[in-house]
């Protein structure tokens, strides 16, 4: 089992969907709160992509493990390629890189699964000596999550505080219903 994930760079969110799309939907006519707008579309796909297991753009992300045997199934869904294996020898080293003629990848399976045919030894000492580079997300982000992220921002700017004074009612078929196909649940 990987030991952490982690994306290589911060993703670009306006990429699936845009603020002037959210202000349509908001029915917001001014510039005034696109900062407010922007912050809430970044919170609400994180939501999705932590529920989903997902990236809802196409971004590199590291998988960190302790050894290559506890390495199997990837927390993240999609994945489009794997870039790069690499392990340490050391703890004070650096990354070596492993060839592709050394391992395989499963993508067809949800979640995509990497099997090792030969694995070299890893400092034993070190938390995660290796470091599986892959490009995970969607190319185009499927248009019920883009709808998941229309519906949690308008929830969070109509919501502003923390607590509601009154009732609160979850909206029947709401956001996890469009999420729900979408998830990817690892076992391992």
């Amino acid at each position: 089992m990987f030991v952490s994930v982690e994306n290589a760079a911060a993703a670009n969110y306006a990429t699936v969907i845009s603020t002037s799309d959210l202000k349509d939907h908001l029915r917001v006519t001014t510039s005034d709160e696109d900062s407010l707008i922007n912050s809430y579309r970044t919170a609400a796909c994180q939501f999705v992509e932590n529920y989903c297991n997902t990236r809802l753009t196409s971004q590199s992300v590291y998988f960190y493990a302790s050894t290559f045997g506890a390495i199997g199934e990837f927390q993240i869904s999609p994945v489009i390629s794997v870039t790069a294996v690499e392990y340490k020898t050391s703890q004070g080293g650096s990354y070596i890189s492993l060839g592709s003629s050394n391992y395989y990848v499963e993508r067809a399976r949800v979640p995509a699964l990497i099997k090792f045919m030969t694995a070299p030894s890893v400092d034993n000492d070190a938390i995660a000596p290796v470091r599986v580079t892959a490009t995970c997300g969607y190319a185009t982000t499927p248009e019920p999550l883009v709808h998941a992220v229309r519906l949690l921002v308008a929830h969070y700017f109509e919501n502003r505080q923390a607590a509601e004074v009154g009732f609160i009612k979850e909206i029947p078929l709401g956001i996890k219903s469009l999420l729900n196909t979408y998830r990817s649940i690892s076992f391992r």
